[in-house]
């Protein structure tokens, strides 16, 4: 696989998706009333854009967030604040009966290959649902779309006629990208597709992705704790930590040179398959991770910032939350949220 992604490509005008301050709370209940009694921030104040022919590599930690992003922008949970424009149109503002028909246009590929298909439906008829749903196709046109569905993703048209519990994970894997395809997508949220299969069925689904890519124009959202595959398909990549962006970057200026220290915690954390490289470790000071209910004060990370500990816990790291800002280096596309963000090579040496 390729170190990077390649660039878009296409370059649309307008960004297919834009995502504005975005917040999803959840509520905490609790006394004899079930009151609310405190709020889960899992995203708070998220924004990026994605554009036409684009992937944007979302990571960081379990619980960060990253799924309920995904699930909030289109609209399966409902969002406590902030908008989100797919192609022109804003989302969280429209009737459902005009969701309905905007959602041919947008799509997700879950997590669980297994999961996200109904046991006692066979492949064919899972894959022709939205096609059906949406009176896209029927009858014999329907069977003929499915099986071209079904080639596109590498899967034999006999497929059609058999049940999910009769493949492999790959296998279901690409039966979920042929039905997120059903509609002719420009947006799919992968919600980390690759997670549950083996290392070897991970680079198959990868290259999938990247040649469907290439083939639709579509924008891809990659939410993902493989920091391998988020590389490799990825053009630009945003880090999350406790619901806020705190880091985001072209693919290759953040994996050379990460601004923020989470961004090098998780980074280096990823094993050289080379014994006689030196790795160094850059280490978070406390392995806890904060609870999303009660988010500490200044900067989220700096109860576990190594950079923190080096400058000698500075009172602004406390009390001031860092805002996205461009790093040093100049490229205004290199943002990070970091007091001290042009200070982080200290960390590597």
């Amino acid at each position: 696989m390729n170190a990077t992604a390649e660039a878009p490509i296409a370059t649309a005008a307008a960004p297919t998706l834009v995502v504005d301050e975005l917040c999803k709370y959840f509520p905490v209940r609790g006394g004899l009333f079930s009151r609310v009694r405190e709020w889960v921030k899992a995203v708070d104040g998220v924004s990026f854009t994605l554009g036409r022919g684009e992937t944007l590599g979302l990571v960081g930690e379990s619980g960060c967030g990253k799924t309920t992003v995904g699930r909030t922008l289109l609209r399966l949970l409902p969002p406590t604040s902030g908008s989100v424009t797919f192609e022109g149109q804003h989302i969280f503002e429209m009737p459902r009966s005009e969701l309905r028909e905007l959602r041919q246009r947008m799509q997700i590929i879950f997590q669980d290959p297994y999961g996200s298909l109904n046991p006692r439906m066979t492949i064919g008829t899972t894959v022709g649902e939205p096609l059906r749903i949406h009176g896209v196709a029927r009858g014999r046109d329907l069977r003929e779309r499915v099986a071209t569905l079904l080639e596109q993703v590498g899967l034999p048209p006999d497929a059609m006629s058999r049940y999910p519990h009769e493949f492999s994970g790959g296998q279901r894997q690409r039966v979920g990208i042929a039905r997120a395809l059903a509609l002719n997508p420009s947006l799919i949220v992968c919600d980390e597709p690759t997670s549950a299969l083996d290392v070897s069925i991970r680079a198959q689904v990868i290259n999938l992705l990247d040649e469907l890519q290439v083939e639709h124009a579509l924008s891809y959202l990659f939410i993902s704790h493989d920091l391998g595959a988020v590389r490799h398909i990825s053009h630009r990549v945003a880090v999350m930590y406790l619901g806020k962006i705190v880091e985001r970057a072209p693919t290759s200026a953040l994996f050379e040179a990460p601004r923020h220290p989470y961004t090098r915690v998780l980074l280096s954390a990823i094993p050289i398959p080379d014994p006689t490289k030196r790795h160094e470790r850059v280490v978070a000071t406390d392995d806890e991770i904060p609870s999303p209910i009660n988010i500490p004060s200044g900067c989220p990370f700096h109860p576990r910032c190594p950079l923190f500990e080096l400058k000698g816990k500075p009172d602004v790291c406390q009390n001031e939350l860092p805002k996205l800002t461009p790093v040093a280096s100049g490229d205004a596309d290199h943002v990070a949220a970091c007091h001290f963000a042009d200070e982080t090579e200290r960390l590597a040496t």
